[in-house]
């Protein structure tokens, strides 16, 4: 019950750190993102030595900030469906993927409320293929390294 209990710490502490970062004004939202694009564009610079044209940069800086998305609601479908599993639903996954779901339409929603924000539902259907893409890449995972150590063991 311990290992439960600090599973769902953990999910609480990360929705809190979505919310913190959803509850950013447009500007600060903004800003944070043309950072890090900045970074990885001065990386590609040295790398290449190719500057990216304005579409081309507008393009990088969406496809970030979807990316960016997709990783949130990764990592809180993982930490909720150790969780689920934890408290012992009987499909960890589907509650997970749903948990995520619901959780992003709501963040959604609340930043309706944030100044220069508001709440798109491409941006939901965003958050919940992320989540479904981490819990997929886990399941996929688990079955080729059981499927190799199975393997492993018949020969022994």
């Amino acid at each position: 019950m311990k290992k439960a209990a600090s599973a769902w710490a953990l999910c609480a502490a990360w929705m809190l750190l979505i919310f913190a970062m959803s509850a950013a004004p447009g500007e600060t939202s903004g800003e944070q993102s043309g950072r890090l694009l900045e970074m990885l564009l001065s990386a590609l610079r040295w790398l290449t030595g190719i500057q990216p044209e304005t579409e081309t940069l507008v393009l990088l800086e969406t496809l970030l900030r979807k990316a960016a998305h997709m990783a949130e609601y990764a990592v809180l479908a993982l930490l909720s469906r150790r969780a689920f599993a934890l408290s012992g639903a009987r499909r960890p996954g589907l509650c997970a993927l749903l948990l995520c779901a619901l959780y992003a339409a709501g963040d959604e929603f609340h930043q309706r409320f944030v100044p220069d924000r508001g709440p798109s539902p491409v941006d939901v259907m965003i958050d919940t293929a992320g989540a479904a893409l981490a819990l997929a890449l886990r399941q996929m995972v688990l079955r080729i390294f059981s499927a190799k150590f199975a393997g492993m063991h018949k020969d022994a």
